[in-house]
């Protein structure tokens, strides 16, 4: 590290803290309140350099990335030689900082810990919102806490796609919520997610195209949004199967092929979080996605993580949803998780599927899964108050 890294560094850390400030000072915040994103962007900072320490001990594609060496350019020196999707956006992004002015990977550790930063932000204060009501500062608390799991910090923190992903999904929660007043939020979410990781970013178009027009607001419109949307859905999926037929041939196929060379170019880097997915029926492969690894299994320190925030997620999902079933609140989902739900119920099948390894489906779950803990919180509390 030089003198320009740390700089860089203090400087982040220091506006962030003065707009954190300042936020809460325009939103008429509680001190406890404000204390609360200080402690959340101290908390995020601390899961940055974790990241960065795991980095440096264990590799992994963040330095590739960082270091502009994911996928082989021609023209290195060129910017624009960079540009395109997935990996290529992300070195894309990362050059100017990487390679004109030369950055320590710590500093582009702390960029992206505060890009993703800001996603937490409006999670943090939609939870105090809708748990305001419940009059319990026990109950907001633990809501609140539920923004600290430790799952989507680490993963997003870090330099790499998950903190474009986390940002692109708070956007487009963003705007479809407060539609169409923040319906630039929704694009730029959209664009996010489809640069960083095209079959993410489709798979969120059509959560979107399936959810926006039953939006209050578009009632009167519905009659030709609802056509509108199924085509688009409709074109979605032809586009992403003639894009595959036009490699692999005009046959399905080809699907369950590109599956078998996934699973065998995830377990050719070995290791011991392997799972025979291939093995397992529709409920074991969906169990693994959202539970494992299982307490049992715990083999040391980051799976013991990992179990304790899986059990914490079991627990939550099983009790509100019984709560949903008993009755005791109301059923109409906000259109804020909507888009979660439908988007991680998709992605969750998706990855059912396609990957075989526990650590990568940690991962790629990461940017979803606390929208679920929080809607289920929620139901939990509100059967426990009784309020409808």
């Amino acid at each position: 590290m030089t003198l320009k890294d740390f700089i860089f560094i203090l400087l982040l850390i220091s506006l962030v803290f003065l707009w954190i400030g300042k936020r809460s000072k325009n939103k008429g915040y509680s001190q406890r309140q404000r204390n609360f994103l200080y402690a959340l962007w101290v908390y995020h900072l601390g899961m940055g350099y974790l990241f960065y320490r795991y980095l440096l001990h264990h590799g992994g594609d963040s330095l590739r990335y960082w270091n502009l060496q994911s996928i082989p350019i021609g023209e290195s020196e060129s910017w624009m030689a960079h540009w395109g999707v997935g990996t290529a956006f992300i070195q894309w992004v990362n050059f100017p900082f990487s390679h004109w002015l030369g950055f320590h990977f710590l500093s582009g550790t702390m960029g992206y810990a505060t890009l993703s930063f800001f996603g937490f932000v409006p999670l943090m204060e939609w939870m105090g919102r809708r748990l305001q009501p419940l009059d319990s500062s026990l109950v907001i608390m633990g809501g609140f806490l539920l923004v600290f799991l430790p799952n989507v910090h680490f993963w997003t923190a870090g330099v790499g796609k998950e903190a474009f992903l986390w940002l692109g999904l708070v956007l487009v929660m963003t705007g479809t919520q407060n539609f169409p007043e923040k319906w630039g939020y929704l694009l730029l979410g959209l664009f996010l997610s489809l640069m960083v990781r095209p079959i993410q970013g489709l798979i969120l178009t059509l959560s979107v195209a399936g959810i926006l027009p039953f939006h209050p607001k578009l009632r009167n419109y519905r009659r030709l949004l609802i056509p509108l949307a199924g085509s688009l859905i409709v074109g979605i999926l032809a586009y992403r199967w003639i894009q595959g037929s036009l490699e692999y041939g005009f046959h399905f196929r080809w699907i369950g092929d590109l599956l078998d060379w996934q699973h065998r170019y995830l377990n050719s880097f070995g290791g011991n979080s392997s799972l025979p997915m291939a093995d397992y029926s529709m409920v074991e492969k969906l169990a693994a996605v959202f539970f494992r690894p299982y307490p049992w299994e715990v083999k040391g320190f980051w799976s013991l993580a990992a179990s304790l925030e899986n059990s914490l997620f079991f627990l939550i999902v099983a009790i509100g949803g019984l709560a949903l079933l008993l009755g005791k609140v109301k059923r109409s989902v906000p259109f804020f998780y909507r888009i979660a739900f439908v988007y991680g119920i998709l992605l969750s099948l998706l990855f059912a599927f396609a990957l075989n390894n526990l650590g990568v489906i940690m991962r790629m779950k990461s940017v979803y899964t606390v929208f679920i803990s929080c809607y289920f919180y929620e139901c939990m509390v509100r059967y426990n108050s009784r309020l409808l």
